[in-house]
This record gives C-alpha cells, structure tokens and sequence, in this order.
C-alpha cells in the first residue's frame, strides 16, 4: 500500500512522543499495563464474589505481588550488590531494570530497596549482624531472623488468607480467629497508611507493586469483618473443605453403591 513504509517506520517516532509526557517507558505498555489490567478484572470478580471466594482471590493477587518484589529485590542485590536506593552506581540500569521501573517518577527499585522496604529494621525491632557485632546474644540472633523485606511478611499474612479455613482446626484460638485476623488486617491497615505516605511524600514517587499490595491489604479489612460477623467456626462452614465436601460425599455414595469385593 502506497506510503505504509513510512507509518512502519515512523510509528516507533509516534509511540515516543505519546510517552514523553508522562516519560512512559517500554516497560509500562508491554509489563505493567497488561499486568495493571489483569489485576483489575481480578479484583472485580473478588469485590463482586462471596466473602470466602474474595478472600482466595486477594490472597493469590497478594502473594504475586509479593513474590514479584521479592524477586525484584533479590535480582538488585545480586546485579548490584549493596544497591544504594538513593545513588545507585548504574543510574540508567542497564544490567538489570526491574519490569516495574517504567519512568523517572516510577521506579519501585528505589522504594522497594529503601529502609521503609524493611520497616521491622527502620523500627529498631530486627536488625543484621555485621562482622562487628561481637558476641551475639540469642535477642540478636532473634532479631536478625526477623530482618526480612516488607513483602517477605507479606507472604505470611497473604498465605494465612489463602489457608484461612485450615487454621480453624487448631482448637485453642478457633473461637477468636476470625476477630484476630480482623485485628491483624487492622494493624497491617494502619501500616500501609504509613508505608503509602513515605511512598508519595518521603521517596516521591509511584511503585505498582506497592500500590497493588496496598488495594489489598485495604481490601481485606472489610472483607474479613464481614466473615467476623458470619460466626463461622469450622472448616465444614465452608464449602470444599472438611467431610461434607461435594468430592467427599460423592465418594462416600459410591463406596456404599459399589458392588461387595470391588475395591
């Protein structure tokens, strides 16, 4: 066709001066818009489903985004060891740019690696032994166990979700799980909100990877006081789990259906 030589080779031109406004990288089209979508319609089925079914989807949306960061932080440390957030030695990051860095106001390196990243050490609550330390007391060895990245926590509490209904087994706190993961989402509520002002007005910047794990942990508080006030207690409250499952009863029909000697 008469002149679609030129449009091929000028569209690249066309796609840059669209992005430069916003200094949009190749990154946010190709990585974390597609990835910003398919999050969004997720989180629609979740808000739009039953509490329990909500439950698994945020729990599954948050341990993506949790391993995603803590794949982007082990890459950093391994391509640039020691990575200084706040002067890295390979400011264009040619060896190694993580998907989520997608413009000069968007990099989630710089506030993943930054000490908000770790906040049980910028709390004084952990901190790392150093060759200095000396003699290591059991407290400091304690305290070096729990200095692990935000989003390593996050595993934990997003995993809890996810196997919610099989913690109801353990007799002893049954009766107050609901109320204490209600209490937990509460607190880590309260830690977003501080999490999320460093982000916007200490570091100034913008991380998907943050903000996503932000909408989640908002996101469960509401839903998990909902499950609070369905006083749920047992794992054959919910269903797929324990022996009235549909799996369990329809092999229990079979079993007694089943001609005598058949295995």
């Amino acid at each position: 066709r008469p002149g679609s030589s030129f449009w091929i080779q000028a569209s690249p031109y066309f796609v840059v001066c669209a992005a430069m406004p916003l200094g949009l990288d190749g990154n946010f089209y190709t990585k974390v818009l597609p990835l910003v979508l398919i999050e969004s319609v997720f989180f629609a089925y979740a808000f739009t489903s039953d509490l329990r079914t909500c439950q698994v989807v945020i729990g599954l949306l948050g341990l993506w985004w949790c391993f995603a960061a803590l794949w982007v932080e082990v890459k950093l440390e391994h391509t640039y060891p020691g990575f200084q957030y706040d002067a890295p030695q390979d400011p264009e990051m040619k060896a190694y740019r993580p998907f989520c860095d997608f413009a000069p106001w968007a990099t989630c390196s710089k506030v993943l690696m930054s000490p908000p990243g770790r906040f049980l050490r910028h709390f004084g609550i952990a901190k790392p032994l150093t060759a200095t330390s000396g003699e290591v007391s059991l407290l400091d060895k304690a305290r070096w166990l729990i200095d692990v990245p935000n989003p390593t926590l996050g595993v934990l509490f997003f995993g809890c979700h996810l196997f919610y209904p099989a913690l109801l087994l353990i007799p002893i706190i049954t009766p107050l799980l609901p109320w204490l993961f209600y209490a937990a989402c509460v607190v880590v509520g309260l830690m977003t909100v501080w999490l999320a002002y460093n982000l916007i007005f200490v570091l100034s910047d913008c991380c998907v990877v943050c903000v996503s794990m932000y909408v989640a942990n908002f996101a469960l508080i509401p839903m998990m006081h909902g499950i609070c006030l369905t006083h749920k207690l047992s794992l054959n409250d919910y269903p797929g789990h324990g022996h009235r499952s549909a799996v369990s009863l329809a092999f229990r029909r079979w079993h007694r259906a089943r001609p005598r000697g058949v295995l």
